[in-house]
This record gives structure tokens, sequence and C-alpha cells, in this order.
């Protein structure tokens, strides 16, 4: 999971806000029920095409893009259909673990731009984040967008910003990749298994068990990203041990495999946030090998990174 900064919060696709979408709302609060909310809109194209480009630090998707799952990183051939998933679900919340009580959802939040992201099933599947939306604070008092002056009627969204002050006086547990900088609070163990650190560690911890970050098909997919890097490392040493290398291609090679794991810290990129670890923790990550062909490795990847544009 990382930072998405692209959307723009004010700016909500106009499918959101037409007025057959304004009386799906009004009726979803009159009767406090997130079901009255179909297909016809907040899963619209319209919707869907940006947040698939927003996955992905772009406005607009170009062919051969592949748009990732806000929470495990997954593109679409490893996690199934991306799914526009409600942050604070619409039609039920789980008792939470301060309240212990079950609530009928955030149901005038259901085509809130802001309260809308992209997840795969395994992330957001009953299993995992489901109607699960634990908080620290107090559940937010249900707020009516939509204002009617006659048969008119407008759409006011101050107060259902996911970032806006009454929403999060309810202290937010579930790490939101589009408020939250999740970068400051995960972090991996060498084997690809992510944990909370810092500050919001209990956040970042809770998050990861909840989205089910550590899903052991997930760890496998981490882990083959070093592992594709790690064997090219071993093959090109192999080849200098037994004389078809000599120390200048050694290096050649390695600058070519440190532009390759750079490339990893991209937000294009599959498991970004574990790429930017692996980058950060590049001398952890080599100290299997021996000291002079660690420090080789590093010195020219550190060249690499230092050329950069």
């Amino acid at each position: 999971m990382i930072h998405l900064p692209t959307k723009q919060h004010h700016q909500a696709p106009a499918r959101l806000s037409v007025a057959g979408a304004l009386r799906q709302i009004e009726r979803a609060f009159l009767g406090a029920d997130g079901d009255e909310y179909n297909a016809t809109y907040y899963p619209h194209q319209e919707v869907t095409d940006l947040l698939r480009a927003y996955s992905i630090h772009k406005t607009a998707l170009a062919p051969g893009d592949q748009p990732k799952c806000n929470y495990c990183e997954s593109r679409i051939e490893h996690a199934a259909t991306l799914q526009v998933e409600h942050y604070r679900p619409k039609a039920k919340v789980e008792a939470g673990e301060n309240d212990n009580v079950e609530t009928s959802g955030y149901f005038w939040l259901g085509l809130e731009w802001t309260n809308l992201l992209l997840a795969c099933p395994k992330c957001n599947g009953k299993d995992a984040k489901g109607n699960k939306f634990p908080i620290a604070g107090i559940r937010a008092v249900p707020h009516n967008p939509v204002q009617r002056a006659g048969r008119v009627l407008s759409l006011v969204r101050t107060d259902c910003l996911t970032n806006c002050l009454v929403l999060q006086q309810e202290l937010p547990i579930l790490l939101n990749p589009e408020v939250d900088h999740p970068e400051n609070c995960l972090t991996f163990n060498i084997l690809g298994h992510i944990r909370g650190i810092g500050n919001d560690a209990y956040r970042a911890d809770k998050s990861a068990e909840i989205y089910r970050l550590n899903r052991d098909e997930l760890q496998i997919n981490r882990k083959k990203v070093w592992d594709a890097i790690k064997n090219d490392i071993n093959v090109d040493i192999g080849g200098h041990q037994a004389n078809f290398l000599t120390e200048d291609g050694l290096r050649f090679r390695f600058r070519a495999l440190a532009a390759k794991l750079i490339k990893r810290k991209e937000a294009s990129e599959e498991y970004t946030l574990w790429g930017r670890f692996l980058n950060t923790e590049i001398a952890l990550m080599l100290t299997y090998l021996d000291a002079f062909y660690r420090n080789l490795f590093i010195e020219e990847y550190n060249d690499v990174l230092a050329n950069q544009p």
C-alpha cells in the first residue's frame, strides 16, 4: 500500500451527482439503507476508469497500463477483477473493538467520491475488509448531503469528504491510501512479511490484518520480485567466478540489475512499497554475499541511483 495523491477530492465525476444519483442518495438517507445503491452510479465506467488510473498515479490510463489494488498493490492478473469499494461501508458496519455495536453503515456516503477506492476481491471480501470499519473515536452522525428545493436537488459534500473534520473525529483505524501515507508506518522483513512501525504501528498492523496483506499468495509474489533479482546476481557472480565475466563485465551486469531494482520503486510497478523496501534495505538483502561482491553491487547501485534523471 502506498499513498495515492492523484485524486482531486473536490472534483468528483459528474456521474456521481446527476439527478438520479442524488435521488438515490436521498432514498438511502431517508431509509437509513445503504442497499439502496445499485451498479448504476458508483461502479460506472467514468468512475472506475479514473480510479484505475489513480492507482498508478496517473490521471488517465495509457495502452499497456495495469491498475493495482489500492491495498495489496496486486495487478488484475493476480487478483481477479478490481472492484470499486467503499472505504466506509455503505450498508453495514460490523461491531467495532471500541463500541461493540453493529451499525447500518455509512449509507449517506454511498456515492461520495472520496469514499471510493479500488480493491481486489481478496482485500475487500467478507473474509478481509468486508463490512469492517474499526474506529478509535465516536461514530459520525448521519448527514444528508442532498438538499432539496421543491423538485430541485443539489449536493453539498462539505461534511462528507473523507478527510473532513466530522469524519476524522471518528479516528479511523484502517489506513486510507488517499489520506494516509502508508509508507511511513508499514515495513517488511526480508521474506516480504508486512508489519507496522512508528507512531501509527497499531493502525498499520490492524490494516494489514483486516486487508489480509500477509496472505500467502502476497508474500510469495513479493518474494518472487526479490528472488528474480537475487537469482540474476548469483548467476552473474557465478559467471565471474568461472572467468566468463571480467570484473568490468560483472560491474556492467550489476548496473543493469541495479536499474531494474530502482525501477521497482515507481508507482506503476506491482508491489511498489515492497520495491521501495528492497531499495532502502539493499545492504540487508545482500548480507548473504561475501563482502567483495556485496560492496561491488552496492557501489554500482549507488552510481546508477546518483545518475537517475
